[in-house]
């Protein structure tokens, strides 16, 4: 079956009214991340913990977040997953540095009870890949009645403190860089336990626990983005190996574009980015991509074909020679995703979300953002041309 035979219409009239409507959209959704402070990253590249808890029978929300309260986390966050009687509970990264300083200083008061210690600031350190630094929690400490630095060291091991470094910053005071304590993982048994005391007369079903230290949050983080960066730089080479720099320049900005308004979207509607996500997200570029390329390559075959066309008609008859493919493919792509999003279930709810908007908007962009770049490109290089001939 093919939709849109022979059809004539004038993409490339129609450009300047869709660089506005692109720009409107990649404006509305900088802004949203503007006001919220970045992308809303799940923990998967913050860290923190994540329970899925299912219960016999439905309970209140409100009860449950007060057993979570009770647990110590006023800022969890609950919302319904996918049943009446299913939740899934949300602690963002937790911070390590009261705990830290707690067993610092039950350990120097261990060490040299007379010093008179006193926690002068605590800070925590994200984590340094590129240096390959694990990240920890920085404690400075001071004493009326300093001991040695050797004693100290000797005394914090064998009260079982490990820390990566001490330094000595004054005489009466040092600093101790303590490695992360992973007190998620506590944290998650702590809030199970308190869970089922809440609730002693349901029967509980713990179905997924996931614990994301600090350190492995931000490695994830960094790999995101190098993952994204490659695959652009990558994409930027073959296609200028494959046609010519201005439709690999083209590609890229149509990438760009779509994954910058699928990130707007997200942020707009506050949706986590995940892993998932982010598996959603190069989909969408190689989908995109694939689509463009098709557009491309019938613009160059149609070089040889049509030269007595001008450049903007050539591009709208190969625009128009591959639109019927295009709907083709977008449709049963769409049909897959729409299937996924309403019987996939919650857990693949954002990545079907994310391919929704991807899928719509690369294929828009493969027609109104790609080969118009190309268009755009072409008229200064023509241009150029008749002032130097002039």
């Amino acid at each position: 079956m093919q939709f849109f035979h022979d059809t004539n219409v004038h993409f490339v009239a129609l450009r300047k009214k869709a660089y506005i409507f692109s720009c409107a959209l990649i404006l509305i959704g900088i802004i949203s991340l503007i006001a919220r402070g970045g992308p809303n990253l799940s923990i998967d590249f913050e860290g923190g913990t994540l329970i899925q808890v299912k219960f016999d029978q439905h309970v209140p929300a409100d009860k449950l977040r007060e057993a979570v309260t009770n647990a110590g986390f006023n800022n969890a966050k609950i919302q319904d997953f996918g049943e009446n009687n299913e939740y899934l509970i949300t602690v963002e990264k937790i911070s390590e540095t009261a705990k830290a300083s707690e067993i610092l200083m039950r350990a120097l008061n261990k060490t040299s009870p007379a010093a008179g210690w006193k926690i002068v600031s605590t800070k925590e350190m994200p984590p340094d890949l590129s240096k390959g630094f694990e990240g920890g929690n920085l404690v400075v400490v001071e004493a009326s009645k300093m001991p040695s630095l050797e004693e100290l060291k000797a005394g914090v091991i064998q009260n079982g403190v490990g820390f990566m470094e001490a330094t000595k910053q004054s005489d009466k005071r040092i600093a101790f860089s303590l490695p992360f304590l992973g007190i998620e993982s506590e944290a998650a048994e702590n809030m199970k336990a308190e869970i089922s005391k809440t609730f002693p007369d349901r029967k509980i079903e713990i179905r997924r626990t996931e614990t994301v230290g600090p350190k492995i949050g931000e490695e994830l983080k960094n790999r995101m983005g190098a993952a994204i960066l490659i695959s652009m730089i990558g994409i930027l080479i073959y296609i200028s190996w494959r046609f010519e720099f201005k439709f690999a320049v083209g590609a890229v900005i149509a990438l760009i574009h779509d994954v910058l308004i699928t990130v707007g979207v997200f942020s707009i509607l506050d949706k986590e980015i995940s892993i998932v996500v982010i598996a959603a997200l190069l989909t969408i570029v190689g989908y995109s991509l694939n689509d463009t390329i098709v557009v491309f390559d019938r613009i160059r075959e149609n070089f040889s074909l049509r030269r007595r066309e001008s450049y903007d008609n050539m591009v709208d008859i190969s625009i128009n020679e591959t639109l019927g493919r295009t709907v083709n493919t977008s449709l049963t792509t769409l049909l897959v995703i729409f299937a996924l999003f309403f019987l996939g279930g919650e857990v693949i709810h954002d990545f079907a979300f994310a391919m929704l908007i991807g899928v719509g908007i690369g294929t828009y962009s493969s027609i109104f953002v790609a080969s118009p770049v190309v268009i755009e490109w072409q008229h200064r290089i023509t241009e150029r041309t008749k002032v130097k001939q002039a």
